[in-house]
């Protein structure tokens, strides 16, 4: 990246824990929507030896009934059939409001997929700015997380709390993917890379470009 800095992070889980970062587990009865796949198998058990009962389509939602590590013990809304998916072929739709007093779904503001604690924390810091930090969040490949902030946190935040926030941000993209090397793009206003971490075999690494103004 040309004129961007280029260094070590040593401080990952310090800017995690100074963000608070934590991934959050779901709950039985939250709501799941089918998105990595067209087709998902619905299994017999937590495994992908275990035989397939089905398949599920993308789009179709799924209710939590329970959870064993990565996968979650489902039914299926569409056709009531039961069986266990592989959690990372799912995205949140609505949490549960069992417990709650009937409270309303948590409202995504673009992590809730990835922790519902950093949803909610992205949520709180958006509260007492007055304005939402990030318009959007993709993923184009498998391994990349996309952030899009807003105009007014570029300009309104310092460097150092877009740094703190990219940081933050990827560490809940790695805890999603369960360890695996991921990289993670943080735009400018006019869309160009302007914080990058990606992993290689040392570990990861960071790019800071001088943000465009639009």
């Amino acid at each position: 990246m040309s004129g961007a800095h280029h260094w070590r992070i040593s401080v990952m889980a310090l800017a995690l824990a100074a963000f608070g970062g934590a991934p959050a587990e779901a709950a039985p009865g939250d709501v799941h929507r089918v998105v990595n796949a067209d087709l998902v198998n619905l299994r017999a058990g937590p495994s992908d030896e275990s035989s397939v009962r089905g398949t599920v389509q993308r789009g179709d939602e799924v209710i939590e009934l329970t959870r064993r590590d990565n996968w979650l013990g489902v039914r299926v809304l569409r056709t009531g059939e039961e069986g266990w998916i592989f959690g990372q072929l799912l995205e949140p739709v609505a949490l549960s409001t069992l417990g709650t007093g009937g409270a309303p779904p948590v409202e995504d503001v673009g992590f809730l997929r990835l922790s519902e604690g950093f949803n909610r924390l992205i949520r709180s810091i958006n509260a007492d700015l007055g304005y939402p930090v990030v318009q959007e969040v993709q993923q184009p490949e498998a391994d990349l997380l996309r952030v899009v902030p807003t105009r007014n946190w570029l300009i309104n935040g310092s460097r150092e709390a877009h740094l703190m926030a990219a940081a933050a941000m990827y560490e809940v993209w790695k805890n999603h993917q369960n360890g695996a090397p991921v990289r993670l793009v943080m735009v400018d206003d006019q869309g160009r890379d302007y914080i990058t971490i990606i992993d290689d075999e040392t570990g990861p690494n960071l790019s800071i470009a001088v943000p465009a103004r639009g």
